[in-house]
């Protein structure tokens, strides 16, 4: 009777160490759970963040390209600019001399 008691208790004691284990395992589960959420989220955020980081390359690349032809056309207008004033600075002189020719004729007549 007291082996059988003895077994008894040691059935109830291995029973509550089930129990605690199984609840400890819950436990444990719904952390692995919560983690692995946590894991697929920032997943989700490193992905989209990614695809931004394409779009704002994307973005940059053309506005760059723009850059460089707003340049070219700059330097080209620049170009065309410097001649016309060497254009002009000659046919002011022309004109001074087309002046001055006059004024001699007149004077002559």
């Amino acid at each position: 009777t007291q082996s059988n008691n003895q077994l008894t208790q040691s059935n109830k004691d291995q029973q509550q160490t089930i129990s605690q284990l199984t609840q400890s395992n819950n436990h444990q589960q719904q952390i692995i759970n919560h983690l692995t959420q946590s894991n697929k989220d920032q997943q989700q955020t490193i992905d989209q963040l990614t695809q931004s980081n394409k779009d704002l390359t994307q973005s940059n690349n053309h506005q760059q390209q723009t850059i460089n032809q707003l340049t070219q056309s700059n330097n080209n207008l620049t170009q065309s600019n410097n001649q016309l004033t060497r254009s002009n600075k000659e046919l002011t002189q022309s004109n001074n001399d087309l002046t001055q020719s006059n004024k001699d004729q007149q004077q002559t007549i």
